[in-house]
């Protein structure tokens, strides 16, 4: 494992961009790629971040940030926007983020996005579902209006009626960048419930709101909701599983490792220890792997490690500051590992 002679700065960007330092070209990177340099022990450093495009959804702009080193450490706190992870051996990771002017709401005119008229307990309605700075439902009786609701930014949506519980429900369903969100109304126009995920699903009777956990595997967690009269809709128990989607089978011994440290993170034993040797899986508990690991919010291996051997930690300490620790692991010649060292 490699640990630099003097501290090192590796600078990492969230889209394509030339790096500056100090008004120096320091070269191109992406969220993909990086730029090493070594630091003084003490000093500051200006980074500057140019965009080199746009996305999609926003006008990029560049960001020059301060970053302050004393004895060899962060000595203040950097910008909200720029997260820095201290490595083992010297090693600060900086991860920049370009300024962005979203343009998507002021260049887009009002539209329908779904009407429906349906008659409930006895009343006739008139929903309509469309965009204005924001999806939005109004709702009339008979051609008078009664309310709306406003749902907030998303790409589109419908509108149904369905049966739960022996009732019938208005579905209004909103589908954004970050997911979907579904808002049920009863026949006086009544919000039951509101729920918002990555995926919400109404499955058998059960309103379900699925969420992926940003593991390896693409394990996700998924909550039901059943109705119970004179109650509303509960919650049952959170599960946890593949809903809308295959496991994916790790690759490699990088892959592998990473598998199982979510998997203890995740407090999933079985899958954890099924990446263990027999010899090791029988020397130790799982509460103790959980506590050699300790708590970490991501694993991925080090800068410029490619030998599937290492993996670092990551444990968020203060807001945008984390550090990561290192793992080694060796592995048997069926694949499982056989012993873990902290590096």
């Amino acid at each position: 494992m490699y640990y630099s002679p003097v501290p090192l700065l590796v600078i990492r960007a969230d889209t394509p961009a030339l790096v500056e330092v100090n008004g120096h070209p320091a070269g191109e990177c992406g969220s993909d790629t990086h730029i090493a340099l070594p630091l003084s022990d003490s000093g500051d450093y200006y980074v500057a971040l140019l965009p080199l495009a746009d996305s999609a959804d926003a006008r990029l702009y560049p960001v020059t940030r301060k970053i302050s080193f004393e004895h060899g450490s962060i000595s203040a706190r950097p910008a909200p926007d720029v997260g820095v992870c201290a490595w083992p051996g010297g090693v600060f990771e900086l991860m920049m983020h370009a300024g962005r002017l979203r343009c998507d709401s002021a260049c887009r005119v009002p539209y329908r996005i779904d009407r429906i008229e349906p008659r409930l307990n006895g009343r006739s309605f008139q929903l309509t579902l469309y965009y204005e700075n924001g999806i939005k439902l109004s709702i009339e009786e008979e051609g008078r209006a009664l309310g709306g609701y406003a749902l907030g930014e998303g790409e589109g949506g419908s509108l149904a009626v369905v049966e739960l519980g022996g009732a019938n429900y208005i579905a209004a369903r909103i589908r954004s960048k970050r997911g979907e969100r579904l808002l049920l109304l009863n026949d006086a126009m009544e919000e039951a419930l509101d729920l918002s995920a990555k995926s919400v699903r109404i499955e058998n009777g059960v309103v379900e709101a699925i969420d992926p956990l940003g593991t390896l595997l693409g394990h996700e967690r998924r909550i039901c909701y059943r109705y119970e009269s004179g109650e509303g809709f509960l919650a049952l128990p959170a599960e946890t599983g593949f809903f809308t989607c295959s496991p994916r089978a790790p690759r490699g011994t990088l892959e592998r490792a990473i598998a199982f440290a979510e998997a203890v993170r995740e407090g999933f034993e079985a899958e954890a220890v099924s990446y263990l040797s027999d010899d090791l899986a029988a020397s130790i508990s799982f509460d103790a792997l959980r506590d050699f690991l300790g708590t970490f919010t991501a694993a991925r291996p080090p800068i410029s490690d490619g030998s599937g051997c290492f993996l670092g930690l990551i444990a968020v300490e203060d807001g945008n500051l984390s550090c990561a620790r290192l793992y080694e692991f060796e592995f048997a010649e069926d694949g499982r590992i056989e012993n873990i060292t902290e590096a």
